[in-house]
């Protein structure tokens, strides 16, 4: 689990919380995760779904939806690379 921060002023709060909004979550949902220091996808990288699903107003819906909107982020950051068949994947 990573170090997560709580928003610093009711704006980053609320700015947080619309951004989850437009994600798909409801109001509910998006200020639970604000409230445990989800601010931004980032945030989310060494989230596991039992962490994120133990939390009140995160249900499964929620979950698909940020499942859904961490891998857009994914595919979007893999066509921002400059090599032709995404990243070089070194073992």
């Amino acid at each position: 689990m990573s170090i997560r921060r709580k928003a610093s002023s009711f704006e980053e709060y609320w700015l947080a919380s619309k951004a989850w909004e437009r994600r798909g979550l409801t109001t509910a949902a998006a200020q639970a995760l604000v409230h445990n220091g989800f601010l931004s996808l980032d945030d989310l990288q060494g989230a596991h779904d039992l962490e994120l699903a133990t939390m009140p107003r995160i249900g499964r819906k929620s979950l698909a939806a940020l499942r859904w909107a961490t891998a857009i982020e994914f595919r979007g950051r893999l066509a921002a690379t400059t090599e032709p068949n995404g990243p070089e994947i070194r073992h």
